[in-house]
């Protein structure tokens, strides 16, 4: 071999309103109430994924203890997960 192996891109496949439940170091602030550095959990609406965010999705969601129903409003939080952390959650390519 002359260089590291690519992998094709993998696109992601996630049923709106999982629940993910996130690790202080699997995800980084982006909008909402949340606490950086912290266990976070989150019910997906959508992922957003960007080949140059090089290792990192968009996960834009509610926090569990939302009190509207999701159809109601916008998602509470957005914010950037590592790939490879969901998935490890079950997500399917």
């Amino acid at each position: 071999m002359t260089g590291p192996l690519e992998l094709p891109a993998r696109a992601l496949e996630v049923p709106a309103g999982t629940l993910l439940q996130l690790a202080a170091g699997d995800w980084t602030p982006g909008r909402g109430d949340i606490t950086a550095e912290t266990d976070v959990a989150v019910v997906l609406s959508a992922l957003c994924t960007n080949p140059a965010d090089n290792g990192w999705t968009w996960v834009i969601g509610h926090r569990p203890q939302c009190d509207y129903a999701a159809e109601e409003h916008l998602p509470c939080v957005e914010l950037r997960v590592r790939t490879d952390v969901l998935f490890r959650h079950g997500c399917s390519p």
